[in-house]
């Protein structure tokens, strides 16, 4: 969970058959996701279940191959999942949960409760109709505490307009920059653009969800084509979180002009140290 303050008195929390229709959606994409519950929440198995059956759909829509594991134990392995996230977009999907069932490695061991979810989803692969922007961008840390601060530093190979949003670990995402405080971003060749810097009074302060230990988020950067007639302002509302199926239904319209990047991470809490 990412908590975005603004030094300003305003605190901001923030199978069935496949058909392929025009601009590039494969529509009703069956596909299932389970995870069994070690080390985690009920809340938190439920959601890597949904995004194993995302990752699984956007495999089949576009040949990105994904992790198969039944059993996940370690919160950082769900990055595999939500990195696929860049490979295609969900733009529409139907969740279905199925029964609880019972994950067992062999009979000596004791059963374990298992969730499983199937998902319709129709999926945009996106179609580069741009050169390359050859987008980098990369985090002052991978893994960190509650309270920590977050650093976001993205360099690109010619001028782009660039967005950073935050999936976050109760399956929301939201744009974090621009927002109504820093609104230039435009980088260039030459230029390396850090959010916050250190003429902002924003930053960025990594929680776990209440009650979690452990969370598996991500920053999604985006670098888009600067002669694309709209801003990313035009299309997201700054520090408004949006559903997950919403938020790329409206970046799939921008897709093709655009590249991204996805930087996973881990927030611990203080007392799990």
């Amino acid at each position: 969970m990412l908590k975005i303050i603004f030094y300003l008195n305003i605190v901001m929390l923030l199978t069935v058959p496949c058909t392929v229709k025009a601009v590039n959606v494969v529509e009703n994409i069956s596909s299932e996701g389970s995870c069994a519950i070690v080390g985690m929440s009920a809340e938190q198995c439920q959601l890597i279940a949904l995004q194993r059956a995302r990752a699984a759909a956007i495999e089949q829509a576009s040949g990105v191959s994904v992790a198969s594991s039944t059993l996940v134990t370690n919160m950082a392995l769900t990055a595999d999942f939500i990195k696929t996230y860049s490979k295609g977009f969900i733009v529409n999907e139907k969740v279905q949960w199925l029964p609880l069932s019972q994950y067992q490695k062999n009979p000596s061991t004791p059963p374990i409760p298992e969730y499983r979810v199937k998902i319709i989803a129709d999926v945009r692969v996106p179609e580069q109709k741009i050169k390359p922007i050859e987008l980098k961008a990369k985090t002052n840390s991978i893994v960190f505490k509650s309270g920590d601060k977050a650093v976001i530093e993205v360099r690109a190979g010619r001028e782009a307009k660039i967005a950073i949003f935050n999936i976050t670990a109760d399956d929301k995402v939201v744009m974090v920059f621009p927002n109504e405080h820093d609104n230039d971003n435009l980088i260039s060749k030459d230029k390396k653009l850090s959010f916050p810097d250190k003429s902002t009074k924003t930053e960025l302060i990594m929680e776990t969800l209440p009650g979690h230990k452990r969370d598996a988020e991500a920053f999604f950067i985006s670098g888009m084509d600067k002669s694309y007639p709209k801003n990313f302002q035009d299309i997201f509302m700054p520090s408004e979180p949006m559903s997950f199926a919403a938020f790329f239904k409206k970046y799939s319209e921008i897709a093709d002009y655009a590249e991204d990047v996805i930087l996973t991470y881990e927030v611990v809490s203080r007392g799990d140290e």
